[in-house]
């Protein structure tokens, strides 16, 4: 009797600890079932992911689709303006800012190539200078070698247009050029200094000694160089 009640609490915790024990066939099944369910996500996942790699882009559709820039010119940068188009100033030259010399600036409408006076004395002492120049040439260019000047130096400047265009009716004006194609001697010039007038028109010169002559023509032209020379190599 009393061994009977020693056993019943080992029986009691015997057969809860046997009803609470989970069965272990149970617990296999129970993880085959969860293994091949992770492995049944995974395949499925791994075919939507080479399904993505394998879908076509859509993005070549942009690419080779027309452009309209490529023919409306209106759209294009360029807008289709050639550059070796017919530049209007090429073939007109009110157009251009260079529309050639002018005939009122320049020698080309007379032939005018160069005026000359020259003026010496003497006898000159040693070491000293005794002659001297004035020229305006076709260009527009004067050059003064000053009389008395040791070593004979010459200035080159260009004068203004007006003072040219003035410089030309009496340098290139007929009645002179008639005087200096004159036989010589124009008139009687005295021995101790000298004097001589070039004109070169078109190439031809036509040249005299003019020491102390009068006629209106030379006077006008020894007049002009003279005013030339004071003006730009005083």
């Amino acid at each position: 009797m009393h061994l009977r009640r020693l056993l019943l609490p080992y029986l009691a915790l015997s057969t809860l600890v046997f009803g609470c024990t989970p069965d272990s066939k149970n617990i296999g099944d129970t993880l085959e079932t969860d293994s091949d369910s992770t492995a049944t996500a995974g395949d499925e996942t791994e075919g939507q992911s080479s399904t993505g790699d394998v879908t076509p882009s859509t993005s070549a559709a942009t690419l080779t689709g027309d452009d309209p820039s490529a023919s409306d010119p209106s759209v294009s940068g360029t807008s289709g303006v050639s550059t070796t188009g017919d530049d209007p100033g090429d073939s007109d030259p009110s157009v251009s800012g260079t529309s050639g010399p002018d005939p009122e600036t320049t020698g080309a409408n007379t032939g005018f190539d160069r005026f000359t006076l020259r003026t010496a004395a003497g006898p000159c002492p040693p070491r000293a200078d005794c002659d001297g120049f004035v020229e305006l040439t076709g260009a527009g260019i004067l050059r003064v070698e000053k009389f008395g000047e040791v070593g004979n130096p010459v200035l080159e400047v260009e004068i203004e247009g007006a003072d040219f265009a003035q410089a030309l009716q009496v340098f290139a004006d007929p009645a002179l050029v008639e005087v200096l194609d004159s036989p010589d001697p124009l008139c009687d010039p005295p021995t101790d200094i000298f004097e001589q007038m070039e004109v070169e028109l078109d190439g031809t010169i036509h040249e005299a000694a003019t020491t102390t002559c009068s006629q209106a023509p030379l006077q006008a032209a020894r007049k002009a160089a003279e005013e030339l020379r004071l003006k730009y190599a005083p």
